[in-house]
């Protein structure tokens, strides 16, 4: 009964039997119970469970047994420590293939990615399932060549090739993005005959869409068999538009499969299509959702939970946000990286650090990204809470344990140079024990934009160039830069560069929802149904906020040309041309939901403010660097503008 239900995934029902077996002095637990059991804590995170069966464990002398002790490296690697996971091997007199697979899993699992290839050469005797546990421990961790390197030598040994072998080799070729590798893995799996096997179909469509190849994904999409089970291949297709800037055709792709019956929702599912509602700021189909996460019961599912949580943050609904956390019973440290992620979206950082306080006296571990977040924390704090932010920089290795890699660096720099401590930031670069990614300097380079200091940006930007001469993004900032300090034959020659080479700027884009409905416009956008509408309710409305003394800032122009077409340019960003169609569509009173890809322009800002006050209107505006609330003419941002 108990191994039915853990395979059920009612876990909580497999622990209240066990419960009734403990009390039943009739009975007695074997180790396939205790085994069974700490399945079931490793599948729902249930650290106090398991060390309660840990215990059960001892008491009952079982822990000298294999299996049992397989079972406690396979808990503690989901819910411990690699030292927990570490101890154990070390008290184990007997080892066997699956001791050592386990710990492959475990080290590739915590990111110690040699030593899990170093416990491989050392295991005595390998078979397929040792093989496929390093090819997707590799896969895990980013190691697409490495993986593809094992993969091969597979091939050479003449080992059994398992539909987990050729799923994970399929995910290395979406990691290295290339298409002809692609074409090439896509030719074995068929000839393999493995072509028809809805996990490597699935694996294949998400390649496909990892190099860009849509039309190839939507072929194979489309030719799956309607009477085979096909909800991972549709997760598939879903997450693909998702990554490939399609968010609305992975909103309708859901809708169809829905509307068809086909395909049940499972909690990969679910968890994709919120990811697309946040990410579009669609909060009326992320609370359909959510209401069909209740229905279908993946409610207490951590996964799920955690996507609603971010889904609720990211369309600015805070209190369902923390409502939701509350109402989670599991939670694992993605569900409080989440909580603090979501304060930091909206400049909330003393929220940010009260949940870091909670978890310390809850006695959760922190990861690196906890400490790459709550570093990010004191930008939205005050000046006076930098050496605070030093001093827990400092404690990562010290106390944690942890070591910092760019991410944190990036980080630090980034709350540095924010409160204008650049020289410091750029110091802090030039000492790192090890070469500095380009999101690093990028970090720095953003600040030199707040700031208007090119003397620094100029060095950053040759730094950045030189590590990533493909990347158009960096041509823009370097060009951006120069541009709102006014030195304008600077910025021409750069994007002179850019053209030169032949690269293209990601274009700007604002939407509303509205009618459950994407609404997105461009710079000087004139596709929209109601363009003459619009284009006629944004004069009147440059009108008032002139009245009301808006001045509108030229320097946000990043174009040498006359002082009249200048302002041409700037009445007609893609924020303004959202804004007037959010102004048009809804009531007087309610608020406004505007998003942007990249950054609000400094004049856009300024103007929203305006709009604020002249239409007695709450404006909540999300862009990449988080959320502005603007009412009554303020904002709750702090950034230099």
């Amino acid at each position: 009964m108990i191994s039915s239900l853990v395979k059920e995934l009612k876990y909580e029902k497999a622990f209240e039997l066990f419960r009734d077996v403990n009390r039943d002095n009739g009975f007695t637990v074997d180790c396939f119970t205790i085994s069974t059991l700490l399945t079931a804590c490793s599948g729902c995170f249930a650290l106090m469970e398991g060390r309660a069966v840990h215990a059960h464990a001892i008491r009952a002398g079982f822990e000298t047994n294999l299996s049992v002790k397989n079972a406690l490296i396979g808990f503690y690697t989901k819910c411990g420590s690699i030292k927990d996971v570490a101890a154990l091997l070390e008290r184990m007199p007997v080892r066997d293939i699956i001791t050592w697979t386990e710990m492959i899993t475990a080290y590739m699992a915590f990111g110690y990615v040699d030593l899990a290839v170093e416990i491989f050469d050392k295991m005595p005797e390998k078979n397929c399932i040792s093989y496929n546990a390093l090819l997707a421990g590799f896969c895990k961790n980013g190691k697409a060549v490495e993986a593809l390197d094992l993969f091969v030598k597979m091939v050479e040994q003449g080992l059994v090739l398992t539909d987990f072998t050729l799923t994970s080799v399929v995910n290395a070729c979406g990691l290295l993005m290339e298409a002809e590798l692609s074409e090439q893995i896509y030719g074995f799996v068929t000839k393999c005959g493995f072509g028809s096997n809805a996990c490597i179909e699935a694996a294949l469509v998400d390649m496909w869409t990892r190099c860009g190849r849509m039309a190839d994904a939507e072929k194979m999409f489309h030719r799956w068999p309607s009477d085979k089970d096909g909800s991972i291949i549709w997760t598939s297709m879903l997450c693909g538009y998702a990554r490939n800037g399609q968010p609305e055709r992975a909103i309708s792709l859901f809708h169809l499969c829905q509307s068809e019956g086909r395909v049940v929702a499972d909690e990969v599912m679910l968890t994709s299509v919120l990811s697309v509602c946040g990410t579009l700021g669609f909060l009326e189909m992320g609370k359909q959702i959510h209401g069909l996460v209740l229905k279908t019961g993946f409610s207490s599912d951590v996964l799920v939970a955690n996507s609603l949580i971010n889904m609720y943050f990211k369309c600015g609904n805070i209190n369902n946000a923390i409502t939701t956390f509350h109402a989670t019973p599991l939670h694992d440290i993605v569900s409080w990286n989440t909580l603090i992620a979501g304060h930091l979206l909206h400049r909330q950082g003393d929220e940010a650090l009260a949940v870091w306080s909670r978890m310390e006296n809850s006695s959760i571990k922190p990861d690196a990204v906890s400490f790459a977040l709550i570093i990010s924390a004191y930008k939205y704090t005050n000046s006076n809470s930098v050496d605070s932010c030093r001093n827990l920089f400092l404690s990562m290795k010290a106390i944690y344990e942890i070591e910092p890699t760019s991410e944190h660096y990036a980080s630090l720099v980034g709350v540095l140079g924010y409160w204008g401590f650049l020289e410091e930031a750029e110091e802090i670069i030039n000492r790192m024990p090890f070469e500095p990614k380009a999101s690093v300097w990028r970090a720095l380079l953003d600040s030199c934009r707040i700031h208007s200091n090119t003397t620094i940006g100029k060095r950053v930007a040759k730094h950045i160039i030189s590590m990533e001469p493909q990347d158009p993004s960096t041509y823009v900032l370097v060009s951006n830069l120069y541009s709102a300090s006014g030195r304008w034959p600077n910025a021409e020659m750069v994007r002179e560069d850019m053209r030169g080479k032949g690269f293209q700027k990601h274009p700007s884009r604002s939407w509303i929802i509205h009618q459950n409905k994407v609404h997105s416009f461009y710079v000087r956008d004139k596709s929209h149904p109601q363009e003459k509408d619009i284009y006629s309710g944004l004069e009147i409305l440059i009108l008032e906020c002139l009245k009301a003394g808006y001045v509108p800032d030229t320097s946000f122009v990043l174009h040498e040309v006359e002082e009249h077409q200048k302002k041409d340019f700037l009445f007609y960003h893609s924020a303004k041309l959202a804004a007037t169609y959010g102004l048009l569509t809804t009531r007087h009173g309610q608020p406004i939901r505007i998003v942007k890809n990249i950054l609000i322009c400094g004049d856009c800002h300024s103007f929203l403010k305006y709009v604020s006050v002249v239409t007695r209107r709450e404006i909540f505006f999300r862009d990449a660097s988080g959320f502005h609330h603007i009412l009554n003419g303020q904002c709750s941002c702090k950034d230099y503008w």
